[in-house]
């Protein structure tokens, strides 16, 4: 059973590695995975933490000619996105697990509806930031680097040490409308912030002992390959179809995360 058990993982994570690669919306693999098996939903959710911080990580390294570009606003955007992982990773230790039970199909519609509409949002707030008359900067550091982005960077990143899926959406739609226009940088900024967020929630859910390193170092070995494959497949497979693929599934487990909480 352990090594059925494993497998299993293995394969989810594999799944969400390279989902996350090529359209997104991973944790809607490997985090039912580990509930599927019996895991607590609250040790789920902080053990997926783990699976997920190597993808984001990877890809920042994959961007870091967009980030060497304003490493000022990276380093600025990524304090502030830290502090709000700090307090959503703490929420969740201080969270009942029962209580958090009966959050998981609302956390899971909410990321489902992240996830369908994310990409309107993004062009909404990109059309909105064109019509409205900006100063000419010639510093690419202070372009989407001021008070208000990092608020909403500490106001996405509580959701993201909370609960991972979807971080990555409200990442990439705060970036956007922080005015940053070029997409290889709005991606750069992203993935540099999520690997903090990600990397600050699994440090604090660690200490507090909500991880099973057993099977979260099992699942990152598992989503890298994943990843891999996923980029090499990204030139050949239609992003449109993978998404609408990831929404399906994530649209049955929401319901069936509903109906389980609630049918009883």
């Amino acid at each position: 059973m352990v090594t059925l058990h494993l497998g299993i993982l293995f394969v989810a994570a594999m799944m969400a590695g390279a989902m996350n690669a090529l359209a997104g919306g991973g944790t809607f693999f490997s985090f039912p995975a580990l509930m599927a098996l019996g895991v607590p939903a609250l040790l789920s959710n902080a053990t997926n933490a783990v699976c997920v911080t190597p993808g984001h990580a990877l890809a920042a390294v994959v961007y870091k000619r967009e980030i060497a570009r304003a490493p000022r606003r990276v380093v600025m955007c990524t304090i502030a996105a830290s502090l709000g992982a700090v307090i959503g990773a703490w929420l969740l230790t201080v969270t009942n697990p029962n209580t958090f039970n009966i959050l998981v199909p609302w956390l899971l519609l909410v990321a489902t509806l992240m996830f369908a509409f994310g990409p309107v949002v993004q062009k909404w707030t990109k059309r909105l930031a064109a019509r409205t008359p900006q100063a000419v900067v010639t510093d690419p550091n202070a372009i989407g680097n001021n008070v208000q982005s990092w608020i909403g960077y500490a106001l996405g990143s509580i959701y993201g040490g909370y609960f991972g899926a979807g971080q990555g959406i409200v990442l990439m739609t705060i970036v956007t409308m922080s005015g940053v226009d070029d997409l290889q940088e709005a991606n750069a900024i992203k993935n540099a912030v999520a690997t903090f967020v990600s990397f600050i929630a699994v440090v604090i859910l660690a200490f507090r002992g909500l991880i099973l390193w057993n099977y979260g170092l099992f699942m990152v070995v598992g989503a890298i390959i994943g990843g891999f494959a996923g980029g090499k497949l990204a030139k050949v497979l239609s992003k449109r179809v993978l998404r609408s693929f990831v929404l399906l599934v994530a649209v049955f487990l929401t319901v069936v995360y509903f109906w389980r909480t609630y049918a009883h």
